[in-house]
């Protein structure tokens, strides 16, 4: 329990309080920020980016596959990471 929480420490940026693997750089941030409005195609490609590239989303991935073998498992473990997820996406919107 330490260690996890050692870990989630390591990976929050003190400055802004988000975590390091939500960051968005670079031709993504210039493209987001000059966007008025929904662009479906591009914004898909970029959360299927995010997706392959966070680590959060890799090490959910290998929760489900290695260690959850009942569907009951599986869709309680996936809600509660959308919700922990959406919580820590919520100040990044503001």
């Amino acid at each position: 329990m330490v260690a996890l929480l050692l870990l989630s420490l390591l990976i929050v940026d003190s400055n802004f309080g988000t975590a390091f693997a939500h960051g968005i750089g670079g031709r993504d941030a210039a493209f987001v920020a000059a966007t008025k409005g929904p662009d479906l195609v591009p914004f898909i490609y970029l959360g299927a980016k995010h997706m392959v590239t966070g680590y959060d989303h890799l090490l959910f991935i290998f929760g489900v596959i290695f260690f959850l073998y009942r569907m009951k498992d599986v869709v309680i473990y996936v809600t509660l990471f959308s919700i922990g997820h959406s919580i820590t996406l919520l100040p990044g919107s503001c």
